[in-house]
């Protein structure tokens, strides 16, 4: 016959009385064992509710302070706008006013910002000499105006930015800041510009102002203009080596066409047409393999120059130790050693 497995079975009444004080104390190790897991388990419940309540009272913490960031990040854009706008109309008003002959600001209360090209001298910064100039190529990317507030910073510029070292990352209206940061390198070092939008403006307007003898006609190795949204600065000036402009060739109310350059023999400037419309341009992967191509290119002919140039020197020290030029070989290559263009 067959018994069930939980059944205890006795002998005889004499096997009973024996076996009774271990059954029971089996019987209540088993409760205390299941009273531990369950106070275990409670205790972890417990804990587990805990962390819930604290990550519910985060989250309810940064929902509440949600509206506040949303609601400073639309002000900042309504004022970057009404800047953008200010700037733009600024500069069409000029426009006009050079082809009519006249003085454009004279009449006209139209508040000018840091990139326009009527800063004073007084307000422009200037390279402090004690100062020690940083020894490393100067790379600026300048981002242009967006309506998107939530537009991150590591994206299309920044992206490129983030990954080229020695680069750093601007706004549109930091013409200042940029003209700083540029003077700050050592003249050796080249510098190179990228915009995008009215940060192409910007750069232009950059390259112009360091055109003059209060900033020593500083030399930029490589404008890159993308989609420039401007109505002034299309002529490259003389102290920019190359300008690779980039236009959609979809956005005609925003691109400000090809650029020219003042001097020919000076600045190479190329135009190309593109597919991408304005707010495509800066992350397309094709356009931003042409910005790296000419980047690269620019950086190692600056390493070329440097070099051809130390090389003259060193010639010119043994050529005058030994005396073995003559005056007219010595002018030759002393004439390729101040040469600004090398």
């Amino acid at each position: 016959m067959k018994t069930q497995s939980d059944v205890i079975h006795y002998a005889s009444k004499a096997d009973y009385l024996n076996r009774v004080p271990s059954v029971k104390g089996e019987a209540i190790d088993k409760a205390k064992g299941l009273a531990k897991d369950q106070l275990e388990k409670s205790a972890s419940s417990v804990s587990k509710i805990s962390k819930e309540k604290s990550a519910i009272g985060e989250d309810l913490e940064k929902i509440k302070e949600a509206p506040k960031e949303v609601g400073k990040a639309v002000t900042d854009k309504v004022k970057e706008g009404a800047s953008a706008g200010k700037h733009l109309l600024s500069q069409a008003v000029s426009s006009v006013a050079n082809g009519l002959g006249v003085n454009p600001l004279s009449s006209l209360p139209i508040p000018s910002i840091s990139t326009s090209k009527t800063v004073s001298k007084t307000s422009a910064p200037k390279v402090v000499a004690q100062n020690k100039l940083i020894n490393k190529p100067g790379i600026f990317f300048v981002k242009g105006f967006s309506v998107n507030p939530f537009k991150a910073d590591d994206v299309g510029l920044g992206a490129m930015a983030s990954n080229i070292p020695s680069s750093k990352l601007y706004s549109w209206d930091n013409g200042d800041e940029i003209i700083k940061a540029i003077n700050s390198r050592d003249p050796a070092q080249p510098i190179i510009l990228v915009g995008h939008g009215m940060g192409s403006d910007t750069i232009v307007d950059v390259a112009n102002r360091l055109n003059s003898d209060e900033h020593s006609f500083r030399k930029i190795d490589l404008l890159v203009t993308m989609d420039s949204v401007g109505t002034e600065n299309d002529i490259i000036p003389q102290n920019v080596t190359e300008n690779f402009n980039v236009i959609s060739d979809g956005d005609y109310l925003f691109n400000d066409g090809p650029n020219v350059a003042r001097k020919n023999s000076a600045t190479a400037v190329t135009n190309e047409l593109r597919a991408e419309s304005h707010n495509e341009m800066e992350l397309s992967q094709e356009v931003q393999f042409l910005v790296y191509e000419k980047i690269n290119k620019s950086l190692m002919g600056a390493i070329e120059k440097r070099d051809l140039k130390k090389n003259l020197r060193e010639q010119m020290e043994i050529l005058n130790l030994f005396k073995l030029a003559s005056p007219t070989s010595k002018q030759k290559i002393q004439k390729l050693i101040s040469n600004k263009s090398l």
